[in-house]
């Protein structure tokens, strides 16, 4: 299929009349509730992707024959990167898995050549959830949810009643009908839009192993016990291994396809997603203590942590910007450790 992608401008983004003083409460109420949250577990957490459920390694390899409208930022040349992925859940509290809530799969890429939005960060990394929208798809709209996670922190369906108040269902609610599947077996999205060089995209990392693909039908049952996602992860990883195709959905209208309202799906018959890479993730420890504290401790996972042709776009992302650098700076300092960026894979505890 032929499609006629809109080149990147900066006219494509549209300031919000009081979007700084929303980031600045936004990011004032999401620390509040990270302070609550450290009140009773005595530890910092990630503000929106508390529970690890496995970190492991492997490569993205971007191919030598991709088009001109794909070949950009990161994927202009055939390479091979060392990678990290992080499997998480929806919010910023710890949940039995038997809730069901949007999980999350973060993607660092190492070592990533080019001109970066941080000065000094060496990856690139890409943050996906299991929708691909954000029911709240502004940063205005997106307060409305933080205001109510801030008021009822430690309860989750109080905190979701509350924001369906203003945002009814379906939208308001999506998150928890997240069906409750391994893994392994959720397609992953960015939600939000990014810079591809000198286009817009939307991105998605779509499982494509056959093992992968046969646990579409493994759903977490009432019994199970409360870390059952990490024990899943932990068994495939002991013996299987996992294949992920990169892909990319151009912007090819700008009405239908908004680039700052993140609760708008992009129609795939406006145009698909297409493969921009391949993500290798080998058998291997997924779960082991070493790990899992250095991923969620020591290392940071940023949208904003990665190249300037991969800006991101829109109001829910501007607000990223500095709630992830400030939540994470306060997580780093409550922890006691200091944040650390791998050049290598060397770097990460096996």
């Amino acid at each position: 299929m032929s499609v006629q992608a809109v080149r990147w401008s900066e006219d494509l983004e549209t300031a919000l009349p009081d979007e700084e003083s929303v980031v600045e409460e936004t990011v004032r109420l999401m620390r509040s509730t990270l302070e609550k949250s450290f009140e009773e577990h005595r530890h910092g957490t990630s503000a929106t992707h508390a529970k690890s459920h496995g970190v492991v390694t492997g490569t993205v390899t971007v191919p030598d024959d991709l088009p001109p409208e794909l070949a950009q930022g990161m994927f202009a040349s055939p390479a091979t990167y060392e990678a990290v992925v992080r499997y998480a859940s929806e919010p910023g509290q710890i949940d039995p898995d038997t809730a069901r809530r949007a999980r999350g799969l973060a993607l660092k890429v190492l070592d990533v050549p080019g001109e970066k939005l941080e000065p000094g960060w060496t990856s690139q990394d890409w943050l996906f959830n299991t929708w691909p929208v954000i029911p709240q798809g502004d940063a205005a709209t997106y307060l409305d949810a933080i205001r109510a996670r801030e008021r009822h922190a430690g309860h989750h369906l109080r905190s979701v009643a509350a924001t369906a108040v203003k945002h009814p269902a379906p939208k308001g609610l999506l998150f928890d009908r997240t069906p409750n599947l391994h893994p392994l077996a959720f397609t992953y999205y960015t939600q939000g839009a990014f810079r591809l060089g000198d286009h817009v995209a939307k991105l998605g990392v779509f499982p494509v192993a056959a093992e992968q693909l046969a646990l579409a039908d493994r759903e977490v049952s009432a019994g199970d016990p409360p870390g059952v996602l990490a024990r899943w992860v932990h068994d495939y990883f002991a013996g299987t291994a996992a294949r992920y195709e990169l892909r990319a959905q151009l912007l090819t209208d700008v009405d239908r396809m908004p680039v700052e309202d993140a609760s708008v799906e992009w129609p795939e018959e406006l145009s698909p997603y297409r493969t921009v890479a391949v993500l290798d993730l080998p058998p291997q420890e997924s779960f082991s203590p070493a790990r899992r504290v250095h991923a969620e401790d020591v290392m940071a996972w940023r949208p904003w942590s990665g190249l300037v042709e991969h800006r991101p776009l829109g109001s829910i992302n501007r607000v990223r910007r500095r709630a992830y650098a400030e939540l994470g700076a306060w997580r780093h300092e409550v922890n006691a450790r200091a944040e650390a960026d791998p050049r290598t894979l060397d770097e990460v505890p096996v």
